[in-house]
């Protein structure tokens, strides 16, 4: 008994062109869950009669079906196949037994899809849906002269005609290089995209663990005045303001405090404070630790001594302390092995800093520290350092 079967298909599966097949059943797959949005299409399972070979087992498992290579001997068999990877339907119907389980039956529509590719070697005639299906869908119109446009190129390309098998083996294998270039791009942007958001999130964390936002994640005091800070490491800066260490120190030990987070070239001295500097430095160390901890315990990648060293330079600290005090600049430079003009360049980004955060207390309403840090200022700018030209 024979069954009358309109439809062949040809598969393609990225680079992979599996040829024509003859369709022999169409199945709606099972919905994958509540709130999934398939890809148009993907919901369909074909199953297609096609040519094929054993392919390699991967992980134990049964062997994946393959096309043959030119030359090589293969079976007919019934393969699901995604419906997104039908890339073209025919016009020409073709007859298939209605038992496809013995071997025999299954390579007579082989030799009959041999037979319609010698009758019609430039290709078989394909299913147009607008002129054919009647489709009158403006993007399917759309689509269907997009891609009669494209085929007109390929055939008037010269490789079209080219009877060079191995120059043909080598584009062939370009484009399959190409499409695993592109997977592999996909895949490296979704890595990329899930590690920034992975990172987003715990710094997130952070910031609600320093109360910077709360648990809504809104903005709260503290976060409005790093906004304000971008010369320092805003988060240290700010728990300083807010941990009370900026209250207890005079405009001078605020300068100098400071001038930690200005970068400077390293000094090669050993680093002797006085007292009145030694316990803040102290304070600041501390809190750089529990800052970098709490990012540590966050799952932020962060080594907490080299946070606590790099945040934390405190080479100039006696030399501004001193010049805040009016000192003058013979004096200060003998204090450090740090060159003349380094010196002058962080005075004048200190300046601007604690500038930054004499706006964040006054954004915060903290009057008492906005008046020190503008007297800090003050006690910058006069002398060499501040001079409009060097020269003078």
């Amino acid at each position: 008994m024979f069954v009358y079967l309109f439809l062949q298909v040809r598969v393609r599966e990225g680079g992979t062109d599996w040829g024509w097949g003859v369709v022999v059943n169409v199945v709606k797959k099972p919905s994958s869950g509540m709130g999934a949005l398939p890809s148009r299409g993907s919901g369909y399972i074909v199953d297609t009669l096609l040519h094929c070979t054993q392919g390699p087992s991967e992980g134990g498992s049964r062997p994946k079906p393959c096309p043959p290579r030119p030359g090589e001997k293969g079976e007919m068999h019934v393969v699901p196949v995604e419906l997104p990877l039908v890339s073209a339907l025919s016009k020409v119907r073709i007859t298939i037994p209605s038992d496809l389980r013995p071997l025999e039956a299954r390579q007579s529509i082989l030799i009959a899809l041999e037979e319609l590719g010698s009758r019609f070697p430039e290709g078989l005639p394909k299913l147009n849906p607008v002129k054919d299906m009647k489709i009158e869908d403006p993007e399917i119109v759309d689509l269907v002269k997009q891609i009669e446009e494209l085929e007109r190129k390929l055939h008037a390309h010269p490789m079209h005609k080219s009877q060079d098998v191995n120059q043909i083996k080598s584009f062939q294998r370009k484009a399959e290089v190409d499409h695993e270039i592109q997977q592999l791009k996909l895949k490296m942007r979704d890595s990329q995209l899930q590690k920034f958001r992975d990172e987003l999130k715990n710094r997130s964390r952070v910031l609600k663990r320093l109360g910077h936002i709360d648990g809504d994640s809104v903005v709260q005091l503290k976060g409005r005045a790093a906004c304000l800070i971008d010369t320092g490491d805003e988060l240290l800066v700010t728990e300083l303001m807010f941990n009370g260490t900026f209250n207890d120190l005079d405009h001078h030990q605020v300068a100098a405090l400071a001038s930690c987070f200005i970068p400077v070239d390293k000094s090669n001295e050993q680093i002797h404070l006085r007292t009145e500097l030694a316990k803040p430095l102290q304070q600041l160390q501390e809190s750089a630790r529990k800052i970098a901890e709490i990012q540590y315990e966050c799952k932020l990648e962060i080594n907490v001594d080299e946070y606590v060293e790099s945040t934390v330079r405190p080479f100039l600290m006696d030399v501004i302390y001193c010049w805040s005090k009016g000192a003058s600049f013979a004096e200060v430079i003998q204090m450090t092995d740090i060159f003349e003009g380094s010196i002058i360049r962080s005075a004048r980004r200190l300046d601007e800093f604690l500038n930054q955060l004499r706006a964040a207390a006054q954004a915060v309403g903290e009057t008492s520290l906005e008046e020190k840090f503008e007297a800090a200022c003050k006690s910058l700018q006069r002398g060499i350092m501040f001079a409009n030209s060097l020269y003078l």
